[in-house]
């Protein structure tokens, strides 16, 4: 079409450049020429009319295209945000629910180890007190069995007192029963002594 376009041109040209010279000749081609040159432009126009329809068409397509993409991208880029807020929503919501198990394990532990730590020191209280109680129970046997001990050195010590007491006593008895027995041989001896001197007395004096 364009080619054609161009050689109607270049034809009207050569007419438009010919025409002068022939004017006087051919008034009737002149005429037709003329005719003709009209009829390709306005065939021009409305092709020219038709490329700036189809342009004007296409152009809307493209706009509307253009749009139907942009807001295709829109609600695509809504979607993505919904669906990244969403993702970050979830990871909140497990970042707290995971805060939470671990601040109720963290409790649990705590509230064990104060329990552990009760009982150990219940269980430290009890030994301490029965430590304590076993201590007191030793010193108090300890105690008893030196008072015992120290009652049966006293007692020990009074038997040994007695057993001398009595000794002394037996020593004594004994000791005057051998001055008594002393006695009386020296007594019998003077006797004895007198008698002899007596007889040996009467003996010499016959």
């Amino acid at each position: 079409m364009k080619k054609l376009l161009a050689f109607l041109l270049s034809v009207c040209m050569v007419s438009a450049f010919a025409v002068p010279a022939f004017a006087d000749a051919n008034s009737d081609y002149i005429a037709a020429v003329k005719a003709y040159q009209a009829q390709v432009a306005a065939k021009e126009a409305a092709y020219t009319a038709a490329v700036q329809a189809a342009a004007q068409q296409a152009q809307a397509k493209a706009d509307a295209e253009c749009l139907a993409v942009i807001a295709a991208g829109k609600a695509a880029q809504a979607k993505a945000d919904a669906d990244v807020a969403a993702v970050i929503a979830a990871g909140k919501a497990a970042q707290a629910a995971a805060d939470q198990r671990e601040a109720a394990y963290a409790g649990a532990v705590k509230a064990y180890q104060q329990q552990i730590a009760a009982k150990e020191a219940a269980y430290t209280a009890a030994v301490m007190a029965a430590a304590k109680e076993a201590q007191a129970k030793a010193d108090a046997d300890v105690a008893a069995v030196m008072a015992a001990a120290k009652a049966a050195q006293a007692k020990a010590d009074a038997d040994v007192a007695a057993v001398a007491a009595a000794g002394k006593a037996a020593q004594a008895a004994a000791d005057q029963r051998e001055a008594a027995y002393a006695a009386a041989v020296k007594n019998y001896q003077a006797q004895v002594a007198a008698k002899e001197a007596a007889y040996i007395a009467a003996v010499l004096g016959q």
